[in-house]
């Protein structure tokens, strides 16, 4: 099974490192993540993929204070300048993370970076929250016919919903929803963890979790309201210097994070009603069955004074009490014998 079937085995579980723009602008540094990424267990690694003059206009700084276009700044542009990887660096990524045998995708923020992760091979895409509400972009993706996950952070229902009806008409074959918080770093009393089962009812879409925690600890509760594919950012070390390094977690810290949400998977089940198989000994010596309260003679007519229920559970329940009262034993049964359906006519 491949890492792309992998992610949408409802069976399984999949964890993504995202490197984002943690790299730098570094392949190096990209490739050193990657494979980290890859020794502490992720299944995928994602980046962000954009043209920097067509992240912001140059008026933003003066729109956000006064709504007008009074100024010209580049300092968005200069800052998303330093992050650009090339199609030849996406390219030799690609190669090694296939050695690797992990998924490698990423977050298109523009028609044009749809265009360069198509040319380089990208199977899957990431669309980020920020991005729900852009048609444009959403459009082109679906013509790509390949699976999306879309985080929902900063969206509406109805935001949410007119997204999944532009990839789907447009040839989007599977979704995934990723409940995310776009707080960075976000306070826990905001992560509304609660929300990943209500986008799943909704919806009626795998649900994940994007995590913009300091830790991982907010992953075993969504593990626990069913998510079952995670998202957390990645870094070299602590002391690396990144754009999201005050929410990225190590590798050391990632495969902890593994380790944690399989106990709380392990623990969570598949939600069956019945008793479990491994509590049947349990069962049996715990629960009542019918017993003889006395010596009960061959062709007696059985009468509740005959009958005690007692452990251990392995004769006739004690639900099944009427079905025997006024039946006749075939044998003699001594007191406090265990009673058979087959001792009785």
């Amino acid at each position: 099974m491949t890492k792309l079937q992998t992610i949408f085995n409802k069976k399984k579980i999949f964890f993504i490192a995202e490197i984002g723009l943690n790299h730098n602008g570094s392949l190096d540094i990209a490739r050193q993540m990657l494979i980290e990424a890859s020794k502490c267990g992720a299944d995928a690694v994602k980046f962000q993929t954009f043209v920097p003059d067509q992240m912001n206009s140059v008026y933003t700084d003066s729109l956000m204070k006064s709504g007008n276009e009074k100024q010209i700044s580049t300092v968005e542009l200069d800052f998303f300048s330093r992050f650009i990887l090339s199609k030849d660096e996406y390219i030799e990524l690609l190669r090694i993370a296939d050695k690797l045998n992990i998924l490698l995708f990423s977050s298109p923020f523009d028609v044009d970076s749809v265009d360069l992760l198509e040319t380089v091979g990208i199977e899957i895409y990431k669309i980020a929250s920020s991005e729900v509400t852009n048609h444009i972009l959403l459009s082109r993706i679906a013509k790509t016919k390949k699976p999306v996950i879309m985080s929902t952070g900063i969206s509406s229902e109805k935001e949410i919903a007119m997204a999944i009806n532009i990839l789907n008409v447009g040839g989007t074959p599977h979704i995934i929803l990723m409940h995310c918080v776009s707080l960075y770093p976000l306070p826990l009393r905001f992560a509304n963890l609660k929300r990943i089962a209500s986008l799943r009812e909704r919806f009626n879409l795998d649900v994940g979790f994007s995590d913009h925690t300091r830790n991982f600890k907010s992953l075993e509760i969504a593990a626990a309201y069913g998510a079952r594919i995670f998202e957390k950012h990645f870094t070299i070390n602590k002391d690396y210097v990144c754009p999201d390094q005050e929410i990225s977690i190590t590798p050391h810290e990632f495969i902890e994070m593994r380790k944690s949400v399989d106990v709380i998977l392990e623990m969570t089940g598949d939600g069956h009603i019945s008793y479990d198989y491994s509590e049947k000994e349990t069962a049996k010596l715990a629960r009542r069955s019918l017993f003889a309260r006395r010596f009960i003679e061959k062709g007696k007519i059985l009468e509740h004074s005959d009958i005690i229920p007692k452990r251990p559970g392995i004769g006739i329940p004690v639900y099944m009490l009427n079905e025997i009262i006024g039946k006749k034993s075939g044998i003699d049964i001594m007191k406090d014998f265990v009673l058979k359906i087959e001792y009785f006519e």
